[in-house]
């Protein structure tokens, strides 16, 4: 088959790099005790005691609010802080300013029930902390980010929306060098950039039960190891599901509708992809390795997926990918192949394919047969090439 470039990973933005490299920040006026309790904060404050909003702020010029201590629960209270979409002039080299909220280095923080939106910069920003919480807050239409989690550990997103953070810069979600990061039952749409971008050494994390569309890709993990995704829905992303690179990955139990390509793994070893459903992808339904520039994968494990109406192919495997396992996946009426192997240390094992464009199987000499292939009804009669395979499969 001729040569198919995908996409593949982009560098961090600058400010991702800036988030992990210079975590540094000075408030404004501090509000405690029962000062906070009882005052509405203004636009820039810094809070130290549990506070919440009576109103809405509205067109602040940098930062909304600035968290201040550990243990403080911000109850936005239904109301919404506003940026006024423009970059703070007189923000000085080292410290932060266009965040709606922003917590450095202080642990046990709850942030909940309420909308951020409209700042130069991230709706949210978390760094250096531990046990944070998010929970049933809205970041939309931020320059560059919903939410940004960076240098930090056993926290939580949860309920939450990362949506419409604009052209041409804007993610749903960053999670940087960041660890056992639980992300649960958020949506994220219309993001121009990754709704979900997970990078930079961010390892252990969950991501599970999100909603994520219309953005691209839908997940980027780059450069991270050992997260789990699982049960997400991604539909009309410009790729569902992207590692490039990373390793000991799982990503399983998605359900993926209508992306440009559905799921990959261009680099990086002992992926699992497993019970995944990939359905209507323009492209590939899942492929594995990477033409231009090649590089692939070792060791990934492809197992109990099903890919149907794959524009391209169903599952692709690039040559320079090495020694990945396909078993018992499905692939029915993908425009191309049902499988397109072209590396020769590809095992292949119970794959079934039909009402595919081409061949059912098409394997490039070498790859290894460890038998129970079926293949029937595929557009090229011969079903499979370079690997045995029996008649019509059980659907």
């Amino acid at each position: 088959m001729p040569a198919k470039l995908r996409y593949h990973a982009a560098p961090a933005t600058p400010l991702s790099l800036a988030v992990v490299l210079a975590l540094t920040v000075a408030g404004l006026l501090t509000l405690s005790g029962a000062e906070a309790a009882n005052k509405q904060p203004q636009c820039g404050d810094t809070i130290t005691a549990d506070t919440r909003l009576h109103s809405d702020l509205v067109d602040c010029p940098s930062n909304g609010i600035v968290i201040g201590a550990d243990d403080v629960t911000l109850d936005l209270n239904g109301h919404t802080i506003s940026g006024d979409g423009e970059a703070f002039g007189q923000c000085p080299g080292r410290e932060f300013c266009d965040f709606g909220v922003l917590n450095i280095g202080h642990d046990g923080v709850s942030v909940k029930k309420g909308s951020v939106r409209d700042f130069f910069n991230a709706g949210v920003l978390i760094g250096r902390v531990r046990e944070n919480r998010v929970i049933d807050v809205s970041s939309k239409g931020n320059g560059f980010f919903g939410f940004v989690v960076s240098e930090s550990a056993r926290s939580l997103i949860r309920d939450s929306s990362g949506s419409r953070n604009p052209a041409p810069d804007g993610d749903g979600l960053g999670i940087f060098a960041s660890h056992d990061i639980r992300v649960v039952d958020n949506s994220f749409k219309h993001n121009a950039q990754p709704g979900i971008h997970v990078a930079l050494g961010s390892n252990d994390n969950v991501i599970e039960g999100n909603l994520i569309s219309d953005s691209g890709p839908g997940i980027l993990i780059e450069k991270a190891d050992r997260n789990r995704v699982r049960r997400n829905r991604f539909v009309g992303n410009s790729a569902g599901l992207i590692v490039a690179p990373g390793s000991h990955n799982v990503i399983a139990r998605n359900h993926l509708s209508g992306d440009g390509d559905g799921i990959a793994i261009e680099k990086g070893r002992d992926n699992v992809v497993k019970r995944n459903l990939v359905v209507g992808a323009s492209g590939d339904g899942i492929y594995l390795g990477l033409d231009a520039p090649p590089v692939g994968g070792l060791d990934n494990v492809v197992r109990r997926n099903e890919v149907r109406g794959s524009g391209d192919d169903g599952f692709d495997v690039r040559r320079k990918d090495n020694h990945s396992v396909l078993t018992r996946n499905l692939a029915v009426g993908s425009g191309d192949d049902g499988f397109d192997i072209e590396s020769r240390s590809t095992r292949l094992a119970r794959n079934r394919a039909t009402r595919n464009g081409d061949l059912g199987i098409a394997v490039r000499r070498g790859a290894i047969d460890r038998g129970g292939n079926r293949a029937g009804g595929n557009g090229d009669r011969r079903q499979c090439v370079q690997v045995k395979c029996h008649g019509a499969p059980r659907r």
